[in-house]
Protein backbone atom coordinates (compact mmCIF):
# COMPACT_ATOMS: atom_id res chain seq x y z
CA UNK A 1 0.00 0.00 0.00
CA UNK A 2 2.78 2.37 0.85
CA UNK A 3 4.61 1.36 -2.28
CA UNK A 4 1.62 2.23 -4.48
CA UNK A 5 1.25 5.55 -2.75
CA UNK A 6 4.89 6.40 -3.38
CA UNK A 7 4.60 5.40 -7.04
CA UNK A 8 1.57 7.52 -7.44
CA UNK A 9 3.37 10.46 -5.88
CA UNK A 10 6.34 9.94 -8.14
CA UNK A 11 4.08 9.80 -11.17
CA UNK A 12 2.32 12.95 -10.15
CA UNK A 13 5.64 14.69 -9.53
CA UNK A 14 6.98 13.56 -12.90
CA UNK A 15 3.83 14.82 -14.59
CA UNK A 16 4.11 18.16 -12.89
CA UNK A 17 7.73 18.45 -13.93
CA UNK A 18 6.79 17.66 -17.50
CA UNK A 19 4.09 20.28 -17.43
CA UNK A 20 6.49 22.82 -15.94
CA UNK A 21 9.13 22.10 -18.59
CA UNK A 22 6.59 22.40 -21.35
CA UNK A 23 5.33 25.64 -19.92
CA UNK A 24 8.86 27.01 -19.73
CA UNK A 25 9.58 26.08 -23.33
CA UNK A 26 6.36 27.62 -24.78
CA UNK A 27 6.27 31.43 -25.66
CA UNK A 28 4.72 33.66 -23.18
CA UNK A 29 1.41 34.99 -24.45
CA UNK A 30 0.14 38.10 -22.83
CA UNK A 31 -3.55 38.47 -23.01
CA UNK A 32 -4.83 41.98 -23.72
CA UNK A 33 -6.70 43.72 -20.98
CA UNK A 34 -10.37 43.17 -20.87
CA UNK A 35 -11.00 46.90 -21.54
CA UNK A 36 -9.74 46.58 -25.17
CA UNK A 37 -11.88 43.59 -26.07
CA UNK A 38 -14.51 44.37 -28.71
CA UNK A 39 -17.28 42.99 -26.60
CA UNK A 40 -16.70 45.42 -23.76
CA UNK A 41 -18.33 48.84 -24.00
CA UNK A 42 -15.54 50.79 -22.47
CA UNK A 43 -15.41 54.61 -22.81
CA UNK A 44 -11.77 54.44 -23.80
CA UNK A 45 -12.55 52.08 -26.67
CA UNK A 46 -15.39 54.28 -27.97
CA UNK A 47 -13.27 57.42 -28.23
CA UNK A 48 -11.14 57.07 -31.35
CA UNK A 49 -9.35 60.34 -30.63
CA UNK A 50 -7.54 58.69 -27.74
CA UNK A 51 -6.26 55.78 -29.82
CA UNK A 52 -2.68 56.51 -30.88
CA UNK A 53 -1.92 56.28 -34.60
CA UNK A 54 0.21 53.28 -35.53
CA UNK A 55 3.88 53.99 -36.03
CA UNK A 56 5.33 53.76 -39.53
CA UNK A 57 7.57 50.90 -38.46
CA UNK A 58 4.78 48.90 -36.83
CA UNK A 59 3.63 45.70 -38.45
CA UNK A 60 0.00 46.20 -37.46
CA UNK A 61 -2.27 45.78 -40.50
CA UNK A 62 -5.27 47.45 -38.96
CA UNK A 63 -6.18 50.53 -41.13
CA UNK A 64 -6.08 53.98 -39.63
CA UNK A 65 -9.37 55.47 -38.49
CA UNK A 66 -11.26 57.39 -41.15
CA UNK A 67 -11.13 60.51 -39.00
CA UNK A 68 -7.33 60.64 -39.02
CA UNK A 69 -6.24 63.77 -41.09
CA UNK A 70 -2.81 62.45 -41.93
CA UNK A 71 -2.03 59.80 -44.54
CA UNK A 72 -0.02 56.84 -43.23
CA UNK A 73 3.50 56.58 -44.53
CA UNK A 74 3.18 52.85 -45.19
CA UNK A 75 2.41 51.57 -48.66
CA UNK A 76 0.07 48.78 -47.57
CA UNK A 77 -3.14 48.24 -49.61
CA UNK A 78 -5.25 49.46 -46.71
CA UNK A 79 -3.20 52.66 -46.44
CA UNK A 80 -3.46 53.24 -50.21
CA UNK A 81 -7.21 52.77 -50.04
CA UNK A 82 -7.43 55.28 -47.22
CA UNK A 83 -5.35 57.77 -49.23
CA UNK A 84 -7.58 57.35 -52.30
CA UNK A 85 -10.65 57.93 -50.14
CA UNK A 86 -9.11 61.13 -48.75
CA UNK A 87 -8.25 62.38 -52.28
CA UNK A 88 -11.78 61.69 -53.48
CA UNK A 89 -13.31 63.80 -50.72
CA UNK A 90 -10.77 66.66 -50.64
CA UNK A 91 -9.18 67.99 -53.97
CA UNK A 92 -5.45 68.48 -53.81
CA UNK A 93 -4.25 72.06 -54.13
CA UNK A 94 -2.01 72.79 -57.24
CA UNK A 95 1.61 73.49 -56.53
CA UNK A 96 1.63 76.47 -58.91
CA UNK A 97 -0.93 78.50 -60.93
CA UNK A 98 -1.79 77.07 -64.30
CA UNK A 99 0.19 78.91 -67.01
CA UNK A 100 -1.85 81.27 -69.20
CA UNK A 101 -1.51 81.13 -72.97
CA UNK A 102 0.98 83.62 -74.32
CA UNK A 103 -0.54 86.64 -76.04
CA UNK A 104 2.23 86.64 -78.61
CA UNK A 105 1.11 83.36 -80.15
CA UNK A 106 -0.76 83.98 -83.38
CA UNK A 107 -4.23 82.39 -83.71
CA UNK A 108 -4.62 79.30 -85.80
CA UNK A 109 -6.50 81.23 -88.48
CA UNK A 110 -3.76 83.82 -88.94
CA UNK A 111 -2.17 83.74 -92.41
CA UNK A 112 1.29 82.39 -92.71
CA UNK A 113 4.17 84.82 -93.19
CA UNK A 114 4.71 85.42 -96.91
CA UNK A 115 7.93 84.33 -98.45
CA UNK A 116 10.61 86.99 -98.66
CA UNK A 117 12.21 85.41 -101.72
CA UNK A 118 12.34 87.94 -104.55
CA UNK A 119 11.73 86.96 -108.16
CA UNK A 120 14.66 87.23 -110.47
CA UNK A 121 12.77 89.77 -112.59
CA UNK A 122 9.74 91.87 -111.60
CA UNK A 123 6.66 91.00 -113.63
CA UNK A 124 5.43 93.82 -115.83
CA UNK A 125 1.68 94.54 -115.87
CA UNK A 126 -0.04 93.23 -118.95
CA UNK A 127 -1.09 95.87 -121.45
CA UNK A 128 -2.23 95.97 -125.02
CA UNK A 129 0.07 98.91 -125.79
CA UNK A 130 3.31 97.92 -127.55
CA UNK A 131 6.32 97.72 -125.26
CA UNK A 132 8.28 100.13 -127.43
CA UNK A 133 5.58 102.77 -126.96
CA UNK A 134 5.63 102.62 -123.16
CA UNK A 135 9.21 101.86 -122.18
CA UNK A 136 11.03 104.15 -124.65
CA UNK A 137 10.61 107.91 -124.93
CA UNK A 138 9.46 108.92 -128.44
CA UNK A 139 12.29 111.46 -128.59
CA UNK A 140 14.81 108.69 -127.81
CA UNK A 141 13.59 106.01 -130.19
CA UNK A 142 16.44 103.74 -131.25
CA UNK A 143 14.34 100.97 -132.86
CA UNK A 144 11.74 101.90 -135.45
CA UNK A 145 8.88 99.66 -136.59
CA UNK A 146 5.21 99.96 -137.54
CA UNK A 147 4.24 100.17 -133.84
CA UNK A 148 6.90 102.52 -132.47
CA UNK A 149 6.46 104.90 -135.42
CA UNK A 150 3.02 106.06 -134.18
CA UNK A 151 4.21 107.43 -130.78
CA UNK A 152 6.94 109.42 -132.57
CA UNK A 153 4.33 110.85 -134.97
CA UNK A 154 2.14 111.88 -132.01
CA UNK A 155 5.12 113.59 -130.34
CA UNK A 156 5.86 115.45 -133.59
CA UNK A 157 2.20 116.54 -133.88
CA UNK A 158 2.24 117.90 -130.33
CA UNK A 159 5.32 120.03 -131.00
CA UNK A 160 3.89 121.27 -134.29
CA UNK A 161 0.61 122.39 -132.66
CA UNK A 162 2.48 124.13 -129.83
CA UNK A 163 4.59 126.11 -132.25
CA UNK A 164 1.81 126.98 -134.71
CA UNK A 165 -0.40 128.28 -131.88
CA UNK A 166 2.33 130.68 -130.67
CA UNK A 167 3.57 128.77 -127.64
CA UNK A 168 2.32 128.87 -124.06
CA UNK A 169 0.67 132.32 -124.34
CA UNK A 170 -0.44 134.55 -127.16
CA UNK A 171 2.20 137.23 -127.63
CA UNK A 172 1.85 140.88 -128.46
CA UNK A 173 0.20 141.58 -131.81
CA UNK A 174 1.45 144.14 -134.36
CA UNK A 175 1.00 145.16 -137.98
CA UNK A 176 3.74 144.48 -140.51
CA UNK A 177 3.53 144.84 -144.27
CA UNK A 178 -0.19 145.33 -143.99
CA UNK A 179 -0.77 142.06 -142.10
CA UNK A 180 -1.45 141.23 -138.48
CA UNK A 181 1.32 139.32 -136.67
CA UNK A 182 1.94 138.14 -133.12
CA UNK A 183 5.09 137.30 -131.24
CA UNK A 184 5.76 133.77 -129.94
CA UNK A 185 6.03 133.01 -126.23
CA UNK A 186 9.40 133.44 -124.54
CA UNK A 187 10.32 129.70 -124.47
CA UNK A 188 10.27 129.48 -128.29
CA UNK A 189 10.55 133.24 -129.04
CA UNK A 190 13.78 133.06 -131.07
CA UNK A 191 14.79 131.01 -134.08
CA UNK A 192 17.42 129.14 -132.06
CA UNK A 193 14.93 128.21 -129.35
CA UNK A 194 12.26 127.08 -131.78
CA UNK A 195 14.66 124.96 -133.85
CA UNK A 196 15.98 123.34 -130.67
CA UNK A 197 12.43 122.55 -129.59
CA UNK A 198 11.41 121.04 -132.93
CA UNK A 199 14.53 118.92 -133.46
CA UNK A 200 13.54 116.74 -130.51
CA UNK A 201 11.17 115.00 -132.95
CA UNK A 202 12.18 116.30 -136.41
CA UNK A 203 15.42 116.47 -138.31
CA UNK A 204 17.08 119.88 -138.47
CA UNK A 205 16.30 120.26 -142.16
CA UNK A 206 12.58 119.54 -141.67
CA UNK A 207 12.47 121.97 -138.73
CA UNK A 208 14.09 124.80 -140.72
CA UNK A 209 11.65 124.29 -143.62
CA UNK A 210 8.73 124.73 -141.26
CA UNK A 211 10.17 127.80 -139.48
CA UNK A 212 11.09 129.62 -142.71
CA UNK A 213 7.59 129.08 -144.13
CA UNK A 214 5.43 130.14 -141.17
CA UNK A 215 7.53 132.52 -139.04
CA UNK A 216 9.31 135.83 -139.50
CA UNK A 217 12.03 137.42 -137.43
CA UNK A 218 11.32 140.96 -136.25
CA UNK A 219 13.71 142.83 -133.96
CA UNK A 220 15.41 139.52 -133.10
CA UNK A 221 12.18 137.84 -132.10
CA UNK A 222 10.03 135.33 -133.97
CA UNK A 223 6.52 136.24 -134.98
CA UNK A 224 3.78 134.58 -137.02
CA UNK A 225 0.58 135.54 -138.75
CA UNK A 226 -2.21 136.07 -136.27
CA UNK A 227 -4.17 132.94 -137.25
CA UNK A 228 -4.69 129.39 -136.03
CA UNK A 229 -4.09 126.15 -137.86
CA UNK A 230 -4.67 122.42 -137.51
CA UNK A 231 -7.06 119.73 -138.74
CA UNK A 232 -9.47 117.11 -137.44
CA UNK A 233 -7.44 114.03 -138.25
CA UNK A 234 -7.06 111.61 -135.32
CA UNK A 235 -3.45 110.51 -135.47
CA UNK A 236 -3.82 108.64 -132.18
CA UNK A 237 -5.92 106.07 -134.07
CA UNK A 238 -3.61 105.88 -137.06
CA UNK A 239 -1.94 102.70 -138.32
CA UNK A 240 1.41 102.50 -140.10
CA UNK A 241 2.74 100.27 -142.85
CA UNK A 242 6.38 100.33 -143.89
CA UNK A 243 6.93 101.29 -147.55
CA UNK A 244 10.72 101.62 -147.90
CA UNK A 245 13.62 100.77 -145.63
CA UNK A 246 17.35 101.40 -145.42
CA UNK A 247 19.60 101.24 -142.34
CA UNK A 248 19.19 105.01 -141.74
CA UNK A 249 16.03 105.97 -143.68
CA UNK A 250 12.52 104.56 -143.74
CA UNK A 251 9.09 105.51 -145.04
CA UNK A 252 5.72 104.52 -143.58
CA UNK A 253 2.25 104.92 -145.06
CA UNK A 254 -0.12 106.14 -142.34
CA UNK A 255 -3.85 105.51 -142.48
CA UNK A 256 -5.40 108.27 -140.40
CA UNK A 257 -9.14 108.41 -139.66
CA UNK A 258 -11.37 111.44 -139.10
CA UNK A 259 -13.75 111.56 -136.14
CA UNK A 260 -16.60 109.09 -136.49
CA UNK A 261 -19.24 111.84 -136.68
CA UNK A 262 -17.72 113.48 -139.77
CA UNK A 263 -18.24 110.39 -141.98
CA UNK A 264 -15.14 111.18 -144.02
CA UNK A 265 -12.82 108.62 -145.56
CA UNK A 266 -9.45 107.92 -143.96
CA UNK A 267 -6.46 109.93 -145.12
CA UNK A 268 -3.33 108.26 -146.50
CA UNK A 269 -0.18 110.16 -145.50
CA UNK A 270 3.42 109.17 -146.16
CA UNK A 271 5.86 110.00 -143.38
CA UNK A 272 9.63 109.80 -143.82
CA UNK A 273 12.04 108.92 -141.00
CA UNK A 274 15.78 109.31 -140.68
CA UNK A 275 18.21 108.10 -138.05
CA UNK A 276 20.17 110.99 -136.53
CA UNK A 277 22.95 109.72 -134.31
CA UNK A 278 21.36 106.97 -132.18
CA UNK A 279 17.72 108.04 -132.52
CA UNK A 280 15.09 108.13 -135.24
CA UNK A 281 13.59 111.49 -136.26
CA UNK A 282 10.88 112.53 -138.71
CA UNK A 283 12.41 113.99 -141.86
CA UNK A 284 9.12 115.22 -143.36
CA UNK A 285 8.30 118.86 -142.58
CA UNK A 286 5.54 119.31 -139.98
CA UNK A 287 3.16 121.21 -142.23
CA UNK A 288 3.40 118.44 -144.85
CA UNK A 289 2.05 115.86 -142.39
CA UNK A 290 -0.35 117.86 -140.26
Amino acid sequence: MKINTKLSALCIAAALMSVAQAAAAAPVVTAPPEATQPGVASPAAAAPAQVPAPAASASVTTPAPAQAPSVPATSTPAAAAAADSAKATTPAAPSAPAPRPSTSVAPAAAPSVPSTAKPSKPQQPSTSTPAAATSVKPTQLDKLNHESAIPLVLEAQSRYLYAISGGSTVGESFQWNGKSYRYLSEDIGTKTKLISYLTQAYTKQASEQFVSKFFVEVNGKLAQLDADGGNLLEFNRATAKMVTMTPVKRSYLLTVPYPAGTKQANEKITVNFEKVGSYWKISSAPHVIF
